[in-house]
Order: C-alpha cells, then sequence, then structure tokens
C-alpha cells in the first residue's frame, strides 16, 4: 500500500490527524509526505497506522498517540495523565517573556509544571533564567525532568513534588508562572473521554473552579521579590472573579486571540 493509499482511504478522522500520524510513523515531517505519494509502507506500519486511526474516531487524543506534541515551536514529550499543551497557552509565555529582560538574571518558579511545555520554553528564551517546578503528579515531574533534558536546560531546572507552595515554603522568587486547573467540578461529567485522559488534578480546579487563584492570593505575596511578578493562566468567562480575588494587588488581564479572558499579571508593590 502507498502512502497515497493510507491518507486518501475515507476515515472519521480528519485528513490533519490523518497527516500527523503516518509522518509519525515514517519518522518524517508531515510536508515530505507529498513527496512520498507513491512510496510504498511496510505492512507493520500499516497495521501500526490502521489500529491509530481506531482509537482516534474512539476519541483518544492524538498527542497521546504521537507520544509528543509542539508548543511554542518545539516538540515536548507527553503520557497519559499529564495536560496536553495548548494553543491559548503560548500567550501566558509570550507575556512573561515580556517582562523578562535579555540581560539580567532571573530565579522563577512554575506552580504545575506538567509536562514542563511553559518552564522549559521559559530557559529556552531567557539564558539568565533560572526555574523551580512543582507539582502533586509524579507522572508529570518525570516527563518534565525528561523534556528538560532533551531540550538542554535539566542543569537549570529543579522539580518538586508537592502541591501549589508547599515544596519551596521558605523561598522567594522574582516572578511565578502557572496554568493550573480552572474548571468547576460539575463540568467533569461533560468532558469527552479524550480530555478526561488528561486526569482531574490537572483539569478541575475545585466545586468553584477558581480555588487554586484564592490559595494563590493568599500565599504569593511573600514568595515574590520586590518588584516581582506573577503571571497566571484562568478560564475563558473568570475574568470578573480574578479581579476581586486580586484586589489587593495591581493586575492586568489579558485576552487570548479569540478575544476571551486568558492570562492575568500581577506585581508586587
Amino acid at each position: 500500500m502507498r502512502v497515497k493509499d493510507l491518507l486518501l482511504k475515507p476515515s472519521r478522522v480528519s485528513q490533519r490527524d490523518k497527516q500527523l500520524l503516518l509522518a509519525h510513523l515514517l519518522k518524517v515531517k508531515p510536508p515530505e509526505l507529498y513527496l512520498r505519494m507513491d512510496e510504498g509502507v511496510s505492512e507493520s506500519i500499516v497495521k501500526l497506522y490502521e489500529a491509530g486511526l481506531e482509537k482516534l474516531k474512539e476519541g483518544y487524543p492524538l498527542q497521546y498517540l504521537l507520544g509528543e506534541w509542539d508548543f511554542y515551536g518545539r516538540a515536548f514529550k507527553l503520557v497519559e495523565g499529564v495536560l496536553i499543551p495548548r494553543p491559548e497557552t503560548e500567550l501566558l509565555v509570550e507575556k512573561t517573556l515580556g517582562l523578562l529582560e535579555k540581560t539580567r538574571d532571573y530565579v522563577g518558579l512554575e506552580i504545575g509544571v506538567g509536562s514542563g511545555c511553559i518552564a522549559i520554553t521559559l530557559l529556552l528564551e531567557r539564558e539568565g533564567v533560572f526555574m523551580y517546578g512543582t507539582d502533586i503528579n509524579p507522572k508529570a515531574l518525570e516527563v518534565s525532568q525528561l523534556n528538560a533534558e532533551i531540550h538542554g536546560v535539566a542543569h537549570r531546572l529543579r522539580l518538586f513534588q508537592g502541591k501549589d507552595f508547599e515544596p519551596v515554603k521558605d523561598m522567594k522568587f522574582d516572578f511565578i508562572v502557572s496554568n493550573p486547573p480552572y474548571i468547576p467540578e460539575g463540568y467533569w461529567e461533560k468532558l469527552p473521554q479524550g480530555v478526561k485522559l488528561e486526569g482531574r488534578e490537572s483539569l478541575i480546579g475545585g466545586e468553584k473552579g477558581w480555588e487554586f487563584y484564592e490559595r494563590f492570593s493568599e500565599s504569593v505575596e511573600k514568595h515574590l521579590r520586590n518588584g516581582g511578578f506573577f503571571a497566571l493562566e484562568i478560564g475563558h468567562d473568570q475574568g470578573d472573579v480574578i479581579k476581586e480575588i486580586f484586589k489587593n494587588f495591581r493586575i492586568e488581564i489579558f485576552k487570548d486571540y479569540s478575544g476571551q479572558d486568558r492570562v492575568v499579571i500581577g506585581w508586587k508593590y
């Protein structure tokens, strides 16, 4: 069977996902498939491809099937139970980088590192940054460590298991970032099965959804150095709640490219 036959075979899976899956199995970049349309594909690859399509039809995330996903132009390894990087989160990175001078040294913290894509991207974009990261999920810490090693920044990242600030309770930082769980508990059963594979603790923020921000607002000041800042991803409909929670801080809320509230940045007076 040829590359062309596999890609043109009717399927409920999108053409984009079919291309990404086949390119992954053939160990080529997706655009290269168009140069190989008439090339034959081994029976073993065909079987893997067809099995992958079946899983995708059932709602299994392509990101887990590939074992990696792109974020800010780089590939990050992934496993089930670890939050999948999303394009909206790149805004959090962009806004954070905008506040980090290229010629200065900083010590930062990420709460809930997940795959490590945020912390590692900051390290790659700013050579003067050293990061600490916390997560309650040991699987996430393993993946973060692996990604840090792959991208050559493991010597500038220290990881700890624990909730929120607990593993770094006596430390202060120049900046703190987080993409915390912010979906209300009541939405869990409505989520697609594929999304649920990312893990309840990665997605559900509590009964209201904004419990993390309440805890964070009570502790962040003692963990920020003077002039320091925090940058957090928020739910698209949480802007007003966030303003109330952080009413004792100077904050700014930024909208994503869909015009929805997505990032809050606050400064220590």
